[in-house]
Order: structure tokens, then C-alpha cells, then sequence
């Protein structure tokens, strides 16, 4: 059983965030630094499991499986991935809303987070009640584990944006990385690629720096495991020091 396995959940209760951009291309940016990578898709919408049919056979492995059956299932195929020395596990999963179980299981099993949101208003107050709801759950009391927002389809003129990063600042969760709203994102999609494998394609080339401060928060979180920051309780109040953090470079 391999003790040092990355277990990542991505995850967001609202629908169109973007969770299946994240976690594939994800999973791509590991397996093309020639790891082995599993993706767990545990959203019964199987988007996941649609990109790696279109996944060509030639490309770095990514063995994903459909892992939204039920809470036991999901468990016993972490364990057997743990057992064939995995590096990297990424699940997709949506929130509670749709399998209470599944979602306490894939959280409980995962070491950090990844909460894909966009600024739009009504994911803002989504985005709100899910990052609460997430910090004060009882997996999360138990056993505190990173957050890191994913702001996706960024748009630098947007109003919303500002108060989006007020709101995380509040909540003391980091956005992590601004991924900006472009059509590579579909057409890799579309391959079952990612986008670090477009190397001819600009758009693509100019997200890389993005993709490698995700990665680089991936790997210092969990480099650090011992060194987890403590969940919020409820009604507990924001300090000034809480206030003034804002990004993780």
C-alpha cells in the first residue's frame, strides 16, 4: 500500500463550475510528468468517463473508472489504487446534494481540496453556502484538510471577481489559480486531451503558468501534511490577520 499516494478531491455542489476541466486536466498535467494516475469519476453525469473514451491510445495513461455506484465501491477502489501503488488519485465528485454518502466518502478518503467557482452571482452565493457547509462538515472537523479555490473562466474586467476574492478572504480559502474562460478548454475536451498536451496552441501555452501554480500548491500541501490548517467553526469570527491573507503564490 503506498503511504505517500496524492489523494485530491475536486468538487463544487453547483452544476457548469467547471469540476471536469479541473480534475482531467488534472490528471493529465500528472500523467505527462510519467506517474501513475487514476481518475476517479464520482458525478453519475460520467463526464470524466466520456473524455477517456476519446482519449487516444498513445497518449500518457490515465486509468479512469466510474466510481459513483454507491460509498462502498468508491472506498474499496481507493484501497485497490493504494494497493497498486498509485501516485495520484484525482476524483470528481459533486456535493452532498445528490449522494450524501459518495460525497462524506470521496471527502474523507481525499488530503486536499479543489473547488472550481466562477463569479457570476448566482455561484457566488453558492459558492458561499458550499465552502461553509464544507468547512464545518463533520469529515472536515475530523480530519482538516487544504481548500484551494480554482477561479475558472476568468475575466479580468468583471465586477464579481473582486467580490468573490472579499468572500474567500472572509473564509480564509485561498484561490489558488485563475484559469481564464477559452475555447481550448472544449476542444481538448473534445480529444481527450489536456490542454498541457496542445503544445502547438497558444491559448494553451499561455494557461501553463496556471497550471503550474495548481501544481505547485498540490505539492507543497502535501509535502506538508502534518501542517494542516484547522477548520472554521461555526459562528466563529474573522480576524484582522484572517482578513488580510489573500493569495497562495
Amino acid at each position: 500500500m503506498s503511504a505517500t499516494t496524492k489523494k485530491i478531491l475536486v468538487v463544487n455542489s453547483k452544476g457548469g463550475c467547471g469540476k471536469t476541466t479541473i480534475a482531467t486536466n488534472l490528471a493529465v498535467a500528472f500523467a505527462n510528468q510519467g506517474v501513475k494516475v487514476s481518475l476517479l469519476d464520482c458525478d453519475k453525469q460520467a463526464s470524466c468517463s466520456h473524455w477517456a473514451e476519446e482519449r487516444g491510445a498513445q497518449a500518457p495513461k490515465v486509468n479512469t473508472v466510474a466510481s459513483y455506484h454507491s460509498a462502498d465501491k468508491l472506498t474499496a477502489q481507493i484501497e485497490q489504487e493504494l494497493n497498486q501503488h498509485t501516485d495520484v488519485i484525482v476524483m470528481d465528485a459533486t456535493g452532498s446534494h445528490t449522494d450524501t454518502a459518495l460525497f462524506e466518502a470521496a471527502l474523507k478518503d481525499s488530503e486536499l481540496v479543489l473547488i472550481p467557482m466562477l463569479a457570476s452571482s448566482l455561484d457566488i452565493k453558492a459558492g458561499e453556502r458550499f465552502i461553509a457547509d464544507l468547512m464545518t462538515h463533520r469529515v472536515m472537523r475530523a480530519t482538516p484538510k487544504p481548500i484551494g479555490v480554482i477561479y475558472n473562466r476568468a475575466q479580468s474586467t468583471s465586477a464579481n471577481q473582486q467580490r468573490l476574492e472579499d468572500l474567500l478572504r472572509c473564509l480564509d480559502v485561498p484561490v489558488i489559480a485563475e484559469l481564464r474562460d477559452l475555447s481550448v478548454y472544449a476542444k481538448a475536451a473534445e480529444i481527450g486531451a489536456g490542454i498541457m498536451e496542445m503544445r502547438e496552441n497558444a491559448a494553451a501555452s499561455n494557461e501553463y503558468a496556471a497550471w503550474r501554480d495548481i501544481m505547485l500548491w498540490i505539492d507543497r500541501r502535501t509535502a506538508n501534511r502534518r501542517e494542516l490548517p484547522r477548520p472554521i467553526q461555526a459562528g466563529r469570527k474573522v480576524s484582522r490577520t484572517d482578513q488580510n491573507q489573500s493569495r497562495v503564490s
